[in-house]
C-alpha cells in the first residue's frame, strides 16, 4: 500500500480493534509488541501510541487464528504472519526453530540413554535388596533358634534346681550333714 492509500483508510484505535477481535486491550498490545519484534510495523503517533488500519485487523486477525488453531506458539505465529504478510517463505534456511528441533531431539535421546541405565541400577538395586532380606530373615531365624534353645537349656536347668531344692527340703534335718 502506498502513503497516500493508509491516508484514505479508515484509522482504528486500539479499543476499536481490540472490540472487533474480541480480546482485551492488553492483549492487543502484547501482540503487536510480539509482531513488532517480528518485523511487522503499525503506524505510531508522536507519542507513541498505535494506530490501525484495516490490514493490520487482517494480520492480527490472521495472528489469532494461528495461535489458536495450531500448535504454534506466539513468537512462531507472530513469525509466519509477518512472513505471509511480506510474501516471503520462512522454510528456507537454519531457522531458529529447526535448532530447537535439534536441541529437543539430542535432550530427547540423552533422557532415553539415561532412563535405561536408571533402569538397569534400578533393577540390580532391587535384586541387591532383595538378597539383603533374605539374608537378615535367614539370620533371625538362626538367631531365633538359637534363643529358644538356650531358653529351653535354662528352663531345664531351673527345672532340675527346683526338683534338687524339693528334695533338699524333704530332707530330715539330720540328714543334712550327709
Amino acid at each position: 500500500m502506498s502513503d497516500k492509500t493508509q491516508q484514505i483508510q479508515a484509522v482504528y484505535s486500539s479499543s476499536d480493534v481490540a472490540i472487533t477481535l474480541k480480546i482485551q486491550e492488553s492483549t492487543l498490545r502484547k501482540y503487536c509488541l510480539i509482531l513488532e519484534k517480528n518485523g511487522y510495523e503499525f503506524l505510531k503517533n508522536e507519542n507513541g501510541h498505535r494506530a490501525f488500519f484495516d490490514a493490520d485487523s487482517i494480520v492480527l486477525k490472521k495472528f489469532i487464528e494461528l495461535k489458536n488453531g495450531s500448535d504454534m506458539t506466539l513468537e512462531q505465529a507472530a513469525k509466519s504472519v509477518v512472513a505471509w504478510k511480506n510474501g516471503t517463505d520462512i522454510t528456507k534456511g537454519d531457522t531458529e526453530d529447526s535448532r530447537y528441533v535439534a536441541r529437543f531431539n539430542d535432550l530427547l535421546e540423552g533422557f532415553t540413554s539415561f532412563k535405561e541405565n536408571q533402569e538397569k541400577f534400578n533393577q540390580e538395586l532391587l535384586k541387591q535388596l532383595q538378597q539383603q532380606q533374605e539374608y537378615i530373615s535367614n539370620k533371625l531365624e538362626e538367631r531365633d533358634q538359637k534363643l529358644m534353645l538356650a531358653l529351653k537349656e535354662t528352663m531345664e536347668t531351673k527345672k532340675q534346681l527346683a526338683i534338687a531344692s524339693e528334695e533338699e527340703l524333704k530332707k530330715k534335718w539330720w540328714e543334712f550333714w550327709k
